[in-house]
């Protein structure tokens, strides 16, 4: 077979594990680790597209055989195929995770929700234990009267990010929410003040609940719950908040 013709066997062989990597995660759920949910139709069509881009490469590959012109004789380039190959091995070689504390490290912790949080005012209007992290700094945040929210009782779940800027007895009961993918992912949160809060392990999800109450944090306001109870609870299939 002539290093042409092995090249572009190879391409199509890429292509088709391209496919079936995104088919794969789409399947087992892992894919929303990744992406916003509303990008799962594109993705669809992206895999079976790179599945039928495979099938026609297989195809002219076939229909020409070992008759080429002249101009596909010249030494095909490797690179092109290690970047083609790269997301592959990138996803075997890395087990898929949700974003957790040590990105809240990394990327640092938004006292606000993001912009667009704004444009949702009937979120804002949810029953207190019907709300979510997101819900709770939305309503603290852009709520017409914040004040309005103190003393409402908070039913939430989150990871634990114990934040150097917190005092003894407080941690941050965080989430990331999601409007693209995770390269726009934002950690968002509320202080939770509890007197075991240091036995808490970091990015481990927990329950709260409890009453409440406007705080600040650096400056910036921030909803506090003012805990009656904290429990364990295991990660959810869905860790992000979509914004």
């Amino acid at each position: 077979m002539s290093g042409s013709r092995l090249h572009r066997s190879f391409q199509a062989l890429i292509l088709a594990l391209l496919g079936l990597f995104l088919l794969n995660k789409l399947w087992n759920g892992t894919v929303l680790w990744y992406i916003n949910s509303r990008f799962l139709p594109l993705t669809v069509i992206g895999a079976f597209g790179l599945l039928w881009l495979a099938q026609v490469r297989l195809a002219n590959l076939q229909s020409t055989g070992e008759a080429e012109p002249a101009r596909h004789a010249s030494s095909p380039s490797t690179w092109g195929l290690l970047v083609l190959a790269f997301p592959i091995l990138l996803g075997l070689l890395i087990p898929p995770a949700p974003l957790g504390a040590s990105a809240v490290a990394n990327r640092g912790f938004a006292a606000v929700a993001p912009a667009r949080a704004g444009g949702s005012p009937a979120q804002l209007e949810l029953l207190p234990t019907d709300r979510t992290v997101l819900d709770w700094v939305r309503a603290v945040n852009y709520g017409a009267d914040p004040a309005a929210y103190a003393g409402e009782p908070a039913d939430v779940i989150g990871f634990v990010y114990h934040d150097p800027r917190l005092t003894a007895g407080e941690f941050l009961l965080a989430r990331f929410t999601l409007t693209c993918c995770v390269a726009d992912a934002a950690a968002i949160g509320m202080i939770v003040r509890w007197p075991a809060a240091a036995e808490l392990a970091t990015n481990g999800w927990v329950r709260v609940q409890g009453p409440v109450q406007l705080g600040e944090l650096e400056g910036r306001r921030m909803p506090v719950i003012e805990a009656q109870s904290v429990e364990a609870v295991p990660p959810p299939d869905q860790p992000y908040i979509y914004n």
